[in-house]
């Protein structure tokens, strides 16, 4: 992109109403459809790349049991998917999770739910590209051929990573969805059928026992098993970062979603049996640190051609996992620019094809700073485990956030459902609350500095978040409400917040809703009123 077109594209973005209008109506033009909204999620979520990584993190801790932790992990993410999908029906926006809070209690929650996923996101680039220059790489290497190579060559591995991930993403997200649709696809069908190939070949080594959580080291470590196995069959919510580019988002997200989810979560299920049954599930000890044991399953159990062939797929889905986490962080990124939050406006730059180009930018470069310390520093397997974990701690300390706020926006709309828009999402929040926890006790000397990493983004994020001037936050709110009008909203939004004293007296909101396809009205005098940190209350029906 010219010097000239981007000063262009700050000076246009300076206008406000036309820019928004413009970048709009230039996304629905290339709208994307089901299938591509289905494959960025299970390219993020990245079944090959996930078995190979995550599931290898995860057996670490579960050893024998590692089955049982998906058990725990699929329960838990049903319940957690609960809150994308109904939000997912009401909200379209490039901000994901940032939005659905946005809609529900105003800019400033929305913000700080909006910069923890950014944490997550981020981290799942930096484990990726660490992953693969440092961890996957070597033991692939010494496990097909026998040959070694020079200690610190994963540098150069993983800068030659990060550099195709970019240049993918810079060609646009249409490009990386056709090539996710095509060999993703493959991927799902080829790792059932290499499982289900193990799976038979076994015999008589199939059994129950591991689905004893005793075969685990310590109850602490079945927790850190389940979150590091939620972890990876989460990329389900990618979908979400497209909604304005979507066709019918409100109708076509919420079943890309649902059905992603629930074909990966059967598949991780499936390979976690597989391949303990295939290593022998009492020296499931030794899984992890033989780096690549999936390929070596395989390998045993089929050929060497599969062992290769898997090998390829593995780059492949780590490509793809990285690529997708790279897409859906730039982008929320923007939108806080867009919305004068956080980030400079430079970082709302767009090229013709509508994508974010500088906050892609930055994003690669600060994730291959951060993979480079973290290698060096811990050496790349811990440092893998600590990125991961951090990526996983911080996406479901956002995945709270948006489950509490959830009942608030469905009572706004006056269709509250106690059991999906309260109960549930209640107890996912426990659930994942309780994993959190044993991340940070017992002891881990590699795990602690996780949750200590996300609390200290938090406090940062709210602490930053409540000293934004209400003047930014009421220009947030304005350009939100735009884009959403300019998407066809028709959520009601409130006004007015509702303010409560010590005596408990209050003033009721005003609600309005926005027909389908409402014209840019709310452009010229739009209300400064958000919602924010007060009980929404409304009169129901």
């Amino acid at each position: 992109m010219g010097l000239e077109r981007f000063i262009k594209l700050l000076v246009t973005y300076e206008s406000g109403d036309k820019a928004e209008a413009e970048h709009v109506r230039t996304l629905r033009r290339g709208r994307l459809g089901f299938w591509h909204l289905f494959f960025q999620s299970v390219s993020m979520i990245s079944p090959a790349g996930a078995m190979a990584a995550t599931m290898t993190s995860a057996a670490n801790y579960a050893w024998g049991a590692l089955p049982f932790s998906y058990i725990l992990a699929i329960i838990a993410g049903t319940l957690l998917m609960n809150t994308t999908v109904w939000y997912s029906m009401k909200v379209a926006s490039s901000g994901g999770y940032y939005a659905y809070v946005f809609a529900a209690v105003g800019p400033r929650w929305g913000l700080i739910c909006g910069m923890i996923f950014i944490l997550a996101y981020f981290n799942v680039v930096t484990n990726a590209i660490l992953f693969v220059g440092g961890v996957f790489f070597p033991g692939f290497i010494q496990t097909m051929t026998g040959a070694t190579y020079a200690e610190k060559a994963w540098i150069g591995i993983m800068f030659a990573f990060i550099l195709l991930i970019y240049i993918l993403a810079f060609l646009g997200i249409r490009v990386s969805l056709d090539y996710a649709l095509v060999i993703g696809t493959f991927e799902l069908v080829f790792m059932f059928a290499c499982t289900l190939a193990v799976i038979i070949k076994v015999g008589s080594k199939n059994t129950g026992e591991v689905f004893n959580p005793h075969l685990a080291p310590t109850n602490a470590d079945i927790a850190i098993a389940a979150l590091l196995a939620l972890f990876s069959i989460s990329g389900y919510s990618a979908a979400t970062f497209l909604g304005e580019e979507a066709k019918n988002p409100r109708r076509q997200i919420p079943i890309a979603v649902i059905l992603a989810y629930s074909t990966v979560a059967l598949l991780f299920f499936f390979m976690s049996y597989g391949l303990t049954v295939g290593w022998g599930y009492k020296d499931m000890s030794q899984f992890a640190a033989s780096l690549v044991p999936g390929v070596i399953v395989y390998k045993r159990y089929l050929t060497d051609v599969i062992g290769w062939f898997m090998v390829i797929l593995i780059l492949n889905a780590m490509f793809l996992g990285a690529l997708t986490p790279l897409n859906s962080c730039a982008r929320m990124i923007f939108a806080f620019a867009r919305e004068g939050l956080v980030f400079p406006k430079v970082f709302a730059v767009v090229d013709k094809k509508q994508n974010p180009v500088v906050s892609t930018a930055v994003v690669a470069i600060l994730a291959t700073i951060v993979s480079l310390i973290a290698g060096l520093a811990m050496g790349p397997f811990n440092g893998f485990i600590m990125l991961v974990t951090t990526a996983s701690l911080a996406l479901y300390v956002g995945h709270i956030i948006a489950n509490l706020t959830l009942g608030i926006f469905y009572y706004r709309q006056k269709q509250l459902n106690w059991f999906f828009h309260v109960i549930v999402p209640v107890i996912a929040s426990i659930l994942v609350g309780f994993s959190i926890f044993f991340t940070m006790y017992p002891y881990n000397p590699v795990t602690l500095a996780c949750p200590i990493w996300t609390g200290v983004w938090l406090i940062l994020s709210i602490i930053g978040a409540y000293l934004t001037p209400r003047h930014r936050l009421d220009a947030a709110q304005r350009r939100f409400e735009r884009v959403q009008d300019l998407m066809g909203a028709s959520y009601v939004k409130v006004e007015g917040a509702s303010q409560f004293d010590m005596s408990g007296s209050k003033n009721e909101p005003e609600l309005s809703v926005e027909a389908d396809n409402a014209p840019e009205r709310k452009s010229q005098g739009a209300s400064s009123k958000y919602v924010d940190d007060d009980l929404i209350t409304a009169t129901t029906h």
